[in-house]
């Protein structure tokens, strides 16, 4: 009796066990909310509310429907004027991400709904009921889903606010959220949605990763291209120099792999008549995971035909500088502002690499041989320059590219002409048939799109596949006869472009890590522990 009679506006309940001759009672445990420093944990907060819930006879988990949204309140009463209340009568439904009371019966809450935030003004005494209202006002805690009625109006602050009638918890959050924001990153990506529920930034980042995709699917439709889909499952791996994922069909008894690149199918739709077509989706590479790279990730590819390289760095430029102007980013690199909206540099690979290692390279045609691979060898180990895995000739003209020119390129900059031998699904220059019409998009020292002048002679397509196959190296292509013998069918002159959306999102909202623009990255799993009773 002594703890219903109790203020329930400054005190709270969590849970408490005891066991009574061997039946378990759960008694309530009040601790003043103002000087509760001691973490509950966190079973006994659960068990405490669905207590108090009960208590107070609320009927939780039930359907709400709000007739309308923030964004319609903000835009009809932007000129109601301070101390008015407006007529109208709305309900909207959100998460609850601030209480402050005021007396004993005025409370206001921040209320967050589909991401824009509304104050509540809540008075106990104007509520409908106001005897089980006030109790059920007084049991709501921050991360608490809420469904309220009631008329604008704006406080003498000037607070543009909801008068609530009507307050109903829709669906309590029964674990104590924190006050500040995950600093620990296992728990950040492991818990993702409350990383997200005490983060806007984190929110804002997935807005603008929708709003991009949004955007270049529409632009790619605008010029007539076909959205199509290819698939993620194939039994032989092509159309990038990446390590595959691996998986066993039973039914079929074959080994099949999870898609590197959507490029080899996507040509064959331009073979079967489709003459612009792209496709946005999942990749899956099984390499590791940094600030530029995630295992899975999404990019978008196109194909156009009747088109070349030049092309599509026109197009590129248009596209990005569109992007950038119509949601108003403002990317930066350190204190540089990075400008998508000017017209981007072109820098040819085989010169800027000269240029940074100060002394000359072998010629495009002789980079097959074995001098040429000895030649890169020294030149990393003359830098410093630590190389993994298979010593190729494609990889140590990267890896130099990637530590002493990549860098360099923070304002938007096409690489272009890269050497035939690290370009196996590229078009040759006309004038020198050891350098591929290629080029890769950087800017903030990040490669952000590959494209080239698609490769459409099927002997020569097979021929460097061949040689490809010859680099015993895990993450060349392999030959594909299949795509070969589509090619012979007659693959039209065409350019083809991937960018990856992940890291394209990071660059123009400014984070630093391509894992803050996916809404659940990979982590490393934690290794579950047998329990005493299991064995």
């Amino acid at each position: 009796m002594y703890l219903r009679m109790m203020n329930s506006q400054s005190l709270r309940s969590v849970g408490e066990v005891f066991y009574r001759e061997g039946v378990t009672v759960l008694s309530c445990l009040i601790v003043p909310r103002r000087h509760a420093h001691t973490p509950v944990p966190k079973e006994q907060y659960k068990l405490g509310r669905l207590k108090q819930l009960k208590d107070a006879n609320i009927n939780l988990y039930t359907k709400f429907r709000p007739d309308c949204d923030v964004m319609s309140i903000r835009k009809k009463y932007d000129d109601l004027k301070g101390g008015d209340q407006a007529e109208g009568s709305y309900k909207i439904a959100g998460l609850v991400s601030k209480i402050r009371e005021s007396g004993n019966k005025l409370k206001f809450v921040d209320l967050f709904c589909n991401g824009e935030k509304i104050q509540l003004k809540i008075n106990t005494k104007n509520l409908t009921n106001p005897g089980s209202g006030a109790d059920e006002v007084n049991l709501i805690r921050r991360g608490d889903r809420i469904g309220v009625e009631g008329s604008p109006c704006r406080t003498k602050a000037g607070e543009l606010s909801l008068e609530c009638s009507q307050v109903k918890i829709l669906a309590p959050c029964l674990h104590p959220l924190p006050n500040n924001h995950l600093e620990n990153t296992k728990k950040r990506f492991g818990r993702r949605y409350v990383d997200i529920l005490l983060n806007p930034s984190i929110r804002d980042t997935l807005a603008s990763r929708s709003s991009i995709i949004r955007f270049i699917r529409r632009y790619l439709e605008d010029r007539h291209f076909m959205e199509v889909e290819t698939p993620i499952l194939g039994s032989s791996v092509g159309g990038a120099s990446a390590t595959p994922f691996v998986t066993f069909h039973e039914e079929m008894k074959a080994k099949l792999y999870l898609r590197v690149a959507p490029e080899l199918y996507l040509k064959q739709m331009i073979i079967a008549g489709f003459d612009r077509v792209f496709e946005i989706g999942k990749m899956f590479r099984n390499e590791g995971i940094d600030a530029s790279h995630n295992p899975e990730f999404t990019s978008c590819e196109f194909y156009m035909a009747y088109a070349d390289y030049n092309d599509l760095m026109h197009f590129t430029n248009h596209m990005l500088s569109n992007l950038v102007k119509e949601f108003g980013f403002q990317p930066r690199h350190g204190s540089v502002d990075v400008d998508f909206t000017a017209d981007y540099k072109k820098l040819e690979f085989l010169p800027a690499l000269e240029s940074a290692v100060d002394c000359r390279l072998p010629d495009p045609d002789m980079l097959q041989s074995d001098e040429s691979l000895k030649f890169l060898v020294e030149l990393c180990r003359q830098r410093d320059i630590p190389v993994t895995g298979p010593l190729t000739v494609p990889r140590l003209l990267d890896k130099l590219a990637s530590v002493l020119v990549e860098p360099n390129l923070v304002q938007p900059t096409f690489l272009t002409d890269h050497p035939m031998i690290m370009s196996p699904l590229s078009s040759p220059r006309p004038d020198n048939p050891h350098l591929a019409e290629r080029f890769e998009l950087y800017a903030c020292a990040t490669e952000l799109c590959n494209a080239y002048t698609e490769l459409n002679n099927p002997e020569l397509q097979r021929s460097t596949f061949r040689f490809q196959a010859g680099l015993e190296d895990p993450e060349s292509m392999l030959p594909d006869e299949g795509f070969c013998t589509a090619l012979d069918h007659g693959l039209p002159p065409t350019a083809g472009w991937g960018c990856g959306l992940d890291r394209l999102t990071a660059i123009l909202t400014n984070n630093h890590n391509i894992r803050e623009t996916i809404s659940f990255p990979l982590t490393k799993p934690v290794a579950s522990k047998l329990s005493s009773t299991e064995s």
